[in-house]
């Protein structure tokens, strides 16, 4: 089917591009003109007399080669102006492109024809330049709004803090990122080039009315459709053969074909969706997942009945995504899947996934699952009238408010006039279950609910999921957050390297575990080790730094009158709950957002508030870790090349010292060579989280930021990554700022603490002091609270 696909695009391409290049040479000297629509010669003749045949040969060049020409120029022309709209960081600057192009879209394409056929010289360039002209606006805006979350999001900012070229930011990333888009508009763009040639003929631009054009011929025969229906049905054919074809092509570059998984052999089905309370709701055998050149499931077989929830454990790598992914009935490209997935009696399989609504999953990022420009509102009853098309309204709305309170948010209009961006990440994550209960889901597959999540809205994930168990819902918790596990699991899946290590209760795999690595899996955060020697003399010095944020068209402040500290070769860690201001506080300090008020301050010298305004030096000296590791790389290319671009770029290394620079580092951090010469998405979550780590290490920076750099990660790599952080900043004297929720790293790495509460520090001092004895209760809660003690298995 795939080779059939493209082969009959290929044809049907080809026959009207040769007929419109090699069809003048083969056309001959006009003949003599007879009767119109008349049926002389092959395919008779037109509106005024003339060969069909020997038109359609005429008539492809001037239509293809016009509508390529002011095709191309409009995309030349656009998309540079739709990139520099999007990429730029002053508003003044997009409103000067932009504003005069969305003029242009308010006129209509015939009303701005016929304005310039009244002005302009008639003749093909003119036409040209009116098709272009007609189009550019609207590239300009398509590419405006592909490039606009590619220009300002973490990768961007990687390889600005890293400074990298422009042309490997502009061309090479974002350029890259939106060709897809410009690949499926350019097909439609095209053919309506064609269609405006035809209709700009009739105003006197370009080609003459009667000329020999497809699209002319199209238009003018109309009339004798019925007395010679070839003069419009050939020129009409051939303008959709070169429509479809040009689509078919673009379609063959946009899409990667993935190997299908083959079905397990038929199991009987249940008469409902819930299956008896005997019978496994899931039932997992023998599921096998495999590329080219690695296993990534190796034979893994589980059960899950209704109402239980199954933990599903392992370092990073393990395959625990895979097999999240393979229940959904979705495959990575050039994975091949093997085994039997059963779900309420039905089989999975990447052909036929479970029936939509079945299952539900909360994404790591949870925002990725939400529509970001449908209301809540909407998109909540859009799911409710789906379900139960013959109830009314107010039923609809009842059914909403109810599922809503059951997740604890509210139902107020106010709540759901709001777009999912303007909700908090517990919001958001709370938000995409209730889109499964609503879609009355039987499962429930939950990645990572609590990475990056302060504790206290941990232990509101642990009383969720808890609930949803009660409520007879099945969910597979994929986490590296043993606490909330011991809180919620009734069952534990080990994984290691693909293959199921340790399968059974959780009281007994936690109590008892069978393998090694499991118990290294399990094994108690590391005791803190001996207090670092104090320098009276701060590295980093931050002073009275404000910050605020852009919301609608008022600034809203985020940090006030901040004030920090840390000597070489001590730890800070900065905590609070989420939307405290503690990943602009770093930013700030990495120059990424510039500050308000307030200095930044390195080694006695004063930093400029802006990354673009510092130095090549102070950017390597001062290196961030992102919170999205996996965001902050250019997916497009392979690992290794961009750990090595900050020796590159900052340290003036040549690109073979650069690239031996990253292997080391690369090691160091547990990588080997093979894995890190793929690209980023062929990588786990935890090891981009290496990846980041070595890549800003690369610089031999004095500061290094360090923004939940451990989220997400199995006890085991989050262990070795901790050892490496404590020993790079003991050996190496780095100033390091630690932005975490997570009670075990702080109580790891810190020397001091700082605790932020709505953008300002409410409370500080020593490590020690403040996780044994604090005195402010956000503190307590935040550093004090175990989501084990939150839910007990047994209140179940």
């Amino acid at each position: 089917m795939r080779r059939l696909r493209i082969l009959t695009g290929a044809v049907l391409l080809a026959v009207p591009l040769a007929l419109a290049v090699f069809g003048p040479l083969l056309a001959g000297e006009p003949g003599d003109r007879t009767f119109p629509f008349s049926g002389d010669g092959v395919l008779g003749t037109d509106f005024v007399g003339r060969d069909v045949g020997q038109q359609v040969l005429l008539g492809g060049r001037s239509v293809v080669v016009v509508a390529v020409c002011a095709t191309l120029l409009a995309y030349l022309v656009g998309v540079p102006v739709g990139l520099v709209a999007a990429a730029t960081r002053r508003r003044w600057v997009d409103e000067l492109l932009m504003r005069p192009l969305d003029l242009t879209l308010a006129v209509p394409s015939l009303l701005l024809l016929i304005l310039l056929a009244a002005t302009a010289p008639p003749g093909q360039l003119t036409l040209v330049g009116i098709v272009a002209l007609i189009g550019l606006p609207e590239i300009a805006r398509i590419t405006r709004a592909a490039a606009l979350p590619l220009a300002h999001g973490p990768a961007m900012e990687a390889m600005r803090l890293y400074r990298e070229t422009w042309w490997r930011r502009g061309p090479g990333y974002v350029g890259t990122g939106i060709r897809r888009i410009l690949l499926a508009d350019a097909g439609v763009r095209f053919i309506g080039a064609m269609y405006l040639v035809a209709t700009a003929s009739f105003l006197g631009i370009g080609v003459a009315p009667d000329a020999a054009d497809w699209a002319v011929m199209v238009d003018r025969n109309r009339a004798g459709l019925f007395l010679q229906p070839w003069a419009v049905a050939v020129p009409a054919a051939l303008i959709i053969s070169l429509a479809v074809g040009l689509n078919l092509a673009t379609d063959r570059m946009l899409i990667t074909y993935s190997n299908p998984s083959p079905s397990p052999p038929p199991e009987p089905a249940t008469t409902g969706d819930r299956p008896q309370a005997t019978e496994p709701l899931l039932q997992v055998q023998d599921l096998a997942a495999t590329t080219a050149d690695r296993v990534l499931v190796d034979g893994v077989s589980f059960s899950l009945p209704a109402g239980r929830i199954l933990a599903v454990i392992g370092a990073s790598g393990s395959g625990k995504t895979t097999t999240a992914r393979a229940l959904l009935g979705e495959v990575t490209p050039g994975v091949s899947l093997t085994g039997a997935i059963t779900l309420a009696g039905r089989p999975v399989t990447s052909a036929t996934p479970p029936k939509p609504g079945t299952v539900g999953y909360v994404p790591q990022q949870p925002v990725a699952a939400l529509n970001p420009v449908r209301r809540i509102g909407a998109m909540l009853h859009e799911i409710a009238r789906h379900q139960a098309p013959g109830d009314s309204r107010s039923t609809h709305k009842r059914t909403v408010a109810a599922v809503l309170e059951r997740v604890s948010l509210p139902a107020d209009r106010r709540f759901l006039r709001r777009f999912p961006h303007q909700l908090s990440g517990g919001q958001q994550q709370r938000l995409v279950i209730a889109h499964a209960l609503l879609a009355q889901a039987v499962l429930l597959i939950a990645d990572e609910p609590t990475t990056g999540q302060d504790a206290l809205t941990r232990n509101d994930v642990a009383r969720e999921l808890t609930k949803l168990a009660r409520e007879g819902i099945a969910v597979i918790l994929l986490s590296h957050d043993l606490h909330l596990v011991r809180a919620v699991a009734d069952q534990i899946l080990v994984l290691h390297r693909g293959a199921a290590i340790e399968y059974g209760p959780a009281a007994e795999v936690l109590a008892m575990p069978r393998h090694r690595d499991t118990r290294e899996l399990l094994a108690a955060p590391p005791t803190r080790p001996m207090a670092a020697v104090r320098e009276d003399r701060p590295l980093l010095e931050v002073t009275g730094l404000s910050a605020t944020h852009r919301d609608g068209g008022r600034q809203r402040d985020v940090l006030r009158d901040v004030s920090l500290a840390v000597p070489a070769g001590q730890c800070l860690a900065v905590v609070g709950r989420s939307g405290s201001g503690k990943t602009t506080l770093a930013r700030c300090i990495a120059g990424l957002h510039p500050a308000r008020t307030g200095h930044v301050t390195l080694g006695g010298h004063h930093l400029a508030a802006h990354l673009d305004r510092r130095q090549r030096h102070e950017l390597g000296a001062i290196q961030y870790v992102f919170q999205d590791a996996r965001a902050s790389f250019d997916p497009y290319r392979p690992v290794l090349d961009q750990t090595a671009s900050p020796a590159h770029r900052l340290r003036n290394a040549t690109s073979e010292q650069a690239r031996r620079t990253a292997l080391r580092l690369l090691e160091r951090v547990g990588l080997a060579e093979h894995t890190v010469t793929q690209r980023p998405d062929r990588l786990s979550g935890g090891e981009l989280h290496r990846a980041a780590l070595a890549r800003a290490l690369a610089s031999e920076p004095r500061v290094l930021i360090c923004d939940e750099t451990t989220a997400g990660l199995d006890s085991v790599t989050k262990h070795g990554i901790l050892t490496l952080l404590d020993e790079l900043r003991r050996s190496l004297q780095l100033a390091v700022v630690v932005i975490s929720h997570d009670r075990d790293v702080v109580a790891h790495l810190a020397d001091h603490i700082v605790v932020l509460d709505h953008g300002a520090a409410v409370d500080r001092g020593p490590a020690d002091a403040l996780l044994t004895h604090a005195h402010h209760p956000l503190t307590r809660a935040l550093l004090h609270t175990d989501p084990a003690t939150a839910v007990a298995p047994s209140d179940r």
